[in-house]
């Protein structure tokens, strides 16, 4: 799909193959019968769960940036940094350059790979992960395979963490939402700080430079605070049991 489209409209074959992602979810659920709210847990979330999101979200995309400006400069030292072309297509691909480009540039960007990510990644297979081999294979398979599939080895450490971050978040909420507004927000996150860069020439997210020692830390501190707060809400449905599929 991505050849066919993604080539000569990039945003829009940013969206055409991640909806393609629904597509598969929507064929194997009515396939093998299944419940769509309880595969993809499309539960109701605690208020209180979703109004940290946010924070979390920002707390943990700081740590990831970091993680990401380590791994950059070690990699450079190795001689193996990420090509320019790729550096180039990343940004170029953010870049908003007037307000008529907006809407399809957010979209593309921030609101559809959100959405279908999350849906498929922190849905579909964290849940039949869970359900046959347990929490920790479930975060971390769906984490790995949602950093493999974006096929930037570069930063693959950075997005594994993420998508464990995520994966964390719907375990103990039994709920897509709270992912998929996290997505968005660190995909948000990028996008205003590679525009900001381009058009006012101010770094304000700190993208390129280390945080302050007391900065990552307070960001870690907050990260699990908050996950632990979280963790105590009631969820409103279970998940899928471990070994026997059932609720």
């Amino acid at each position: 799909i991505w050849p066919i489209i993604g080539l000569t409209f990039p945003r829009a074959g940013i969206i055409v193959a991640e909806t393609t992602i629904l597509w598969f979810i929507a064929l194997y659920i009515r396939r093998h019968q299944l419940v769509a709210e309880d595969l993809l847990l499309l539960n109701a979330t605690p208020g209180v769960a979703l109004l940290l999101t946010a924070p979390l979200a920002f707390c943990c995309s700081l740590i990831v940036a970091e993680l990401d400006l380590y791994l950059a400069q070690s990699l450079r030292q190795l001689d193996w940094s990420m090509p320019l072309s790729f550096q180039k297509n990343l940004l170029e691909i953010q870049l908003i350059r007037d307000y008529a480009e907006a809407p399809l540039g957010l979209a593309a960007l921030v609101l559809v790979p959100a959405l279908c990510e999350e849906l498929f990644f922190r849905g579909f297979v964290l849940t039949v992960l869970a359900a046959h081999h347990g929490a920790a294979a479930a975060i971390l398979g769906s984490a790995f395979l949602f950093a493999a599939i974006h096929f930037n080895p570069w930063q693959f450490p950075a997005l594994v963490l993420l998508g464990i971050f995520l994966g964390v978040l719907v375990y103990i909420t039994h709920s897509i939402y709270p992912a998929i507004l996290a997505h968005m927000m660190t995909n948000g996150l990028s996008v205003v700080g590679v525009n900001l860069r381009a058009h006012t020439g101010q770094d304000m997210l700190a993208a390129s430079d280390h945080l302050p020692m007391a900065v990552l830390l307070g960001a870690v501190v907050l990260l699990w605070s908050g996950l632990r707060i979280v963790q105590r809400q009631n969820p409103a449905m279970p998940l899928l049991r471990r070994d026997t599929g059932e609720v």
